[in-house]
């Protein structure tokens, strides 16, 4: 959201008192955030840095572990049913209907 010029006055008057009331908090709030940006790779070359890509790594990796864990433990669908995997729902339906009604 952008400022309005006004309050751009206003902001630009309170930094410029407090610069004039205590000139070393202004430096320091000047300095505020500057080299703590944690996203800057340039900055720290002993590779402890926060890697993106490792974390996303090991998400997806236990992402494809939950998913291999479900679909082992679910049973199949022709042990749920009743029916054999050999004899579909057709065939057992098929088994059912009395001797006499199949003759005729």
């Amino acid at each position: 959201m952008a400022l309005r010029e006004n309050e751009r006055r206003i902001l630009a008057e309170i930094e410029h008192r407090l610069g004039e009331d205590d000139p070393e908090l202004a430096d320091r709030l000047a300095a505020f955030g500057a080299s703590d940006d944690p996203f800057r790779y340039d900055d720290l070359d002993d590779g402890a840095s926060w890697k993106p890509w490792a974390v996303c790594g090991a998400i997806a990796a236990l992402l494809v572990g939950l998913l291999v864990m479900v679909f082992a433990m679910t049973p199949p669908q022709h042990a749920a049913a009743g029916t054999s995997p050999t004899t579909g729902p057709s065939e057992a339906a098929v088994s059912e209907v009395p001797a006499s009604a199949a003759n005729s």
